[in-house]
């Protein structure tokens, strides 16, 4: 696995150490070790990042990423006030799947995980969710066999990880998502638009594609005044 320290990572993203630490504390880049006071990355991750499309504005707070997602998967979002929401509604009306994902990187933080159980206690996404045919089918991927994806809420955290025997793992092939307790999503059925976002993350190519793919299609559902947008894919849950 290649390594970048925090300052080189900080100077291909053009940002300061600090960002990138706070990038590193939130999932969003992959650290490796720590030797000394100084920081390893994933190089991969941070190329990844640097890749993407980087947008003004700050990230949305985890319930403002939830809602965002919610809406473009066809669900309401009733822990918004009605003025949040009408201005919500408002930015996706003119937002891309790019602008989306960097907005909604605040809704979890990713542990990395290795461990002997599978993903019960999650709800799965990304190449988990694609063991659902017709999910699989709208990405137009195949089921992957690889690994576990999933989200759970910080309050169950310790127990999924004590119940799947669970450690951190830089390499390893469980990726956990842990949602804030004040997210307002309450967990309880996958969303078609955070599988989107979480595949167009992915450090394969052809994943990344399909998700960022899908992800507009939502947008463009949602701007036409689809209410049932998951149904007008081709997939109802």
């Amino acid at each position: 696995m290649a390594e970048m320290t925090a300052a080189d990572a900080a100077e291909h993203l053009q940002v300061s150490q600090r960002q990138v630490r706070r990038l590193a504390s939130k999932g969003v880049l992959a650290t490796t070790r720590v030797v000394g006071r100084t920081l390893l990355l994933d190089a991969a991750s941070v190329h990844q990042l640097a890749g993407r499309v980087r947008h003004n504005g700050r990230p949305w707070t985890a319930a403002t990423a939830w809602a965002a997602l919610a809406l473009l998967s066809g669900q309401n979002a009733p822990w918004m006030d009605s003025a949040a929401l009408s201005r919500l509604r408002h930015r996706l009306r003119g937002a891309r799947a790019t602008e989306v994902a960097w907005l909604a990187r605040g809704r979890a933080r990713v542990h990395q995980m290795q461990g002997w159980g599978r993903d019960n206690g999650l709800i799965v996404t990304g190449v988990s969710a694609l063991r659902e045919p017709q999910l699989a089918a709208l990405f137009d991927l195949s089921p992957a066999e690889r690994g576990v994806d999933g989200y759970v809420a910080a309050r169950h955290f310790d127990d999924v990880v004590t119940n799947l025997g669970l450690f951190d793992d830089i390499e390893g092939d469980v990726t956990v998502r842990v949602v804030p307790d004040d997210a307002g999503y309450t967990l309880d059925r996958p969303l078609i638009a955070a599988v989107a976002v979480d595949l167009s993350e992915s450090l394969d190519t052809r994943e990344a594609a399909a998700g960022e793919r899908v992800l507009d299609d939502l947008l463009d559902a949602f701007r036409a005044g689809d209410s049932h947008t998951p149904g007008r894919l081709g997939v109802v849950w």
